[in-house]
Parts: C-alpha cells; structure tokens; sequence
C-alpha cells in the first residue's frame, strides 16, 4: 500500500510539473508572437517622433527627382516639427502607379503627401487616412485640374518661356555661320497632348519673344488629322522635309525624349541643336551623354522646401495660393 501511495505522489508530481511547463512555454510563445507582430507592424508602418509625417512618393520612373525633392522637404523638416518619408515603389511591381503609391500615405496615416505628376497622369483620387479622412496633397510636375491640392509647386512659366528663347537666341548666334546675327531656323516641338494653362503660357512667352527676331524662322510642329502614322514618324517626316534645321526647341518632357530620338534617327546630330524642357529620367540622361545641348529643368531641392513651407501653412490655419512658384535650372552638355 505504502508503494502504491509512492508510485501515485510521484505521478502526480510529474503530471503537475509537465502542467507547469506547458503553462510557462505557452506563455513564452505568446510574449515572442506578440513581439514578432509588433516588430512586423513596425517596419509596414514607420514610426516617427515628430508632430507631423509627410510623405514623398511617386512612380518609380520620377524616382531621381523625387528624391532630390526629398532632400529639399528634410533639409526643413527640422524647422516644420516634421518627419519626411520616401516612399518608392518597385519598377517591377503591379502596384507601380500613382493611385497605388498615393493610397500608401493614407495606409501610413500621413499628415501630407507630396507627389509628382507625369504628363500622362489623368485621374486620381485623394487617399484616406485610418479616420477616413483625406491626406492633403501637394503636386509637382503637370497640374491637374479636377482634384483639390493644398497647393501646385511649379516653375515660373512666363519666366520659363522667355528664358527658353533668349537661350535659342543666343544658340543661333554661337553656332549658325553667318555674319547677320540672330538668324536661323527652328523646329518647335509643342506638347502634342497638353493644352493647359501652365503649358500655353510658356508657348506664349516664348513665340512673343522670337517673333521680336525678324530673321528667325519658326517651323511649327502640326500633327496631321486622320494620320495613319505614329506622332513619331509624323515629326520624322516634317522635320525631314523642312530643310535646314539649326534648332529644335521642346517645351515639355515628352517632346524633348521625341526630339532627341528625331534627331539621331535623322543622323542631325552634328547639325541640329536641342533645347528642351524636363525633369525625367530620359532627359535628364540625354543631357549627360551630350544629345541636349541645354535642357531646363525644375530645381526639385528648391520645390522640396516649397512645399513644406506650404504644409506649414495649411496646418497653422493660413491662406494658401493654390501655386507656388519655384526656380528653374539649365543643364548643359558637357563639352568634347
């Protein structure tokens, strides 16, 4: 009997002990999965201390502009009690478009978004916060009318369009062999699909101020209705046919890529001059292996601080303007 007790104590004994270790090992489990959700949670929504979150984003396509903006928005952020996030998307990735990237901001719960509007950018919509409330936006690149924006950083436009001619001008007068100054041909490439505000006021300052040159001839660019060929093979047939070419000049991102490829598919690249207009990835390429001779661009570092200067004023209750100007740069071609 007394053994029997013995064997019993001792089972109980264990049975207790495999009872307390299960209860300690599920415990241990639980505290480690927490903090692998935690830590998981973390890195899909960043953290930050300041009072206020902006985020950057864009296609992956203005990644190299974005990011200079991004280093405009930090080099203030410290002054606007901000921290700025970028946020870029994989090349590759399905979710690799503006809608896609601006709904991030509203996943992260941002106080603002800055964003980059390409020339083909038609539609988008606001995203919301986890308040579903809408994150204010502040666009750069093309406007587009329809969606409220806190504000549109852009470049002085008027500015623009007479800078872009005195710069033809002065081309023409470095490069065309003649005695007469101000003389010579250009081919005008407008933007084929945009007709905006921003865009007719560059063309109108800049045709004021060449038609001012008495012996400038100005060839314009006119897509030919019902054409059955290509805009590109359009522009290859007109500029072929217009004879001596000094100049193309392209107010706009995606005629400055077409008036590079133009003129080397034409072999005009010892003949012909580009000034362009753009701040994309192709252009801002074409002026480091030297096909534009000069291309203007928005300085992005310059727009990245506008535009939390414009945050600051929306959350501080001021009135904002709706645009914002910022300054523009001339890049050039390294010469040989």
């Amino acid at each position: 009997m007394a053994v029997k007790k013995l064997y019993q104590k001792r089972e109980f004994l264990i049975h207790a002990i495999l009872f307390f270790s299960i209860i300690v090992c599920s415990i241990a489990i639980f505290k480690k999965f927490k903090t692998i959700k935690d830590a998981a949670v973390e890195d899909l929504i960043p953290i930050t201390k300041r009072d206020y979150t902006v985020l950057i984003t864009g296609p992956s396509e203005d990644t190299s502009f974005l990011n200079q903006v991004y280093e405009g928005a930090t080099i203030v952020s410290n002054f606007y009690d901000s921290s700025i996030l970028f946020y870029e998307p994989d090349a590759y990735s399905s979710e690799n478009n503006i809608q896609s990237v601006l709904d991030y901001a509203g996943f992260i719960n941002a106080d603002c978004v800055i964003t980059y509007l390409n020339q083909g950018t038609k539609k988008i919509k606001p995203p919301r916060n986890r308040d579903n409330k809408l994150v204010p936006i502040i666009t750069t690149g093309h406007s587009l009318s329809g969606i409220k924006t806190l504000a549109h950083i852009g470049i002085s436009y008027d500015k623009l369009g007479i800078a872009m001619a005195e710069e033809a001008i002065k081309y023409l007068n470095a490069t065309v062999p003649d005695v007469e100054q101000n003389k010579g041909t250009i081919f005008l490439l407008k933007p084929i699909e945009q007709n905006d505000y921003y865009t007719n006021l560059v063309l109108s300052n800049l045709l004021d101020r060449l038609k001012q040159e008495k012996k400038i001839k100005i060839i314009n660019f006119l897509p030919e209705k019902n054409l059955e060929y290509s805009i590109e093979d359009n522009v290859r047939q007109q500029m072929a046919s217009s004879g001596k070419i000094d100049l193309v000049l392209a107010i706009a991102e995606q005629e400055t890529v077409l008036a590079v490829k133009t003129v080397s598919d034409l072999n005009l690249n010892s003949k012909t001059g580009i000034i362009g207009f753009g701040d994309g990835e192709d252009s801002l390429s074409y002026v480091e292996k030297g096909l534009i001779t000069k291309l203007f661009t928005s300085n992005a570092v310059d727009i990245g601080k506008k535009a939390m200067q414009a945050f600051n004023q929306f959350k501080t209750g001021e009135s904002l303007t709706g645009f914002v100007s910022a300054d523009f740069m001339i890049l050039e071609k390294t010469q040989d």
